[in-house]
């Protein structure tokens, strides 16, 4: 190989490596940073209590029990139906038997029941490895749907 031919190309290599390397940190920074907004939404709570000396004040209520299951929709889920924000990454079972997923619709920026594939019943966590030939559908500890999305489980597309 003529020494101008090699040298174009290591150049031509260096560029698709540097290529593969910005692709891989706009993936990483986009995965970690998905879903950080959802918990600064939240408005903050001030709790003023005021007692006389003639009264002890009343004890707090207490919070209410966490739960990992969907709330009640009243109705059977439909493919393309609307869910509850609440129902995020549940599963259901339409009337005919199809799985469903609630999952966020973007375009219409809601939430509707949508059909995913096979879910297998392992658990896995976000962000551990997956193998997109193999892995499909799956859940979280907390019982909701991931996906294998590329490398690793993701909460959605």
């Amino acid at each position: 190989m003529q020494p101008d031919r090699s040298r174009q190309v290591t150049w031509v290599l260096a560029g698709i490596a540097v290529l593969l390397v910005a692709v891989f940190a706009v993936l990483a920074a986009y995965t970690f940073t998905r879903d950080r907004g959802d918990s600064a939404d939240a408005a903050p709570v001030t709790v003023t209590v005021t007692s006389t000396p003639a009264q002890a004040p009343a004890p707090a209520p207490a919070p209410p029990p966490v739960t990992t299951q969907p709330a009640p929709t009243g109705s059977t889920p439909s493919e393309g139906g609307v869910c509850h924000e609440s129902e995020d990454r549940s599963f259901g079972v339409a009337a005919d038997g199809t799985s469903l997923v609630c999952v966020y619709a973007h375009p219409t920026d809601d939430h509707r029941w949508s059909r995913h594939s096979n879910n297998d019943g392992s658990v896995h966590n976000l962000g551990e490895p997956c193998d997109p030939a193999v892995d499909k559908v799956a859940q979280d500890p907390s019982g909701k749907a991931i996906m294998c999305g590329g490398q690793f489980w993701v909460d959605g597309p």
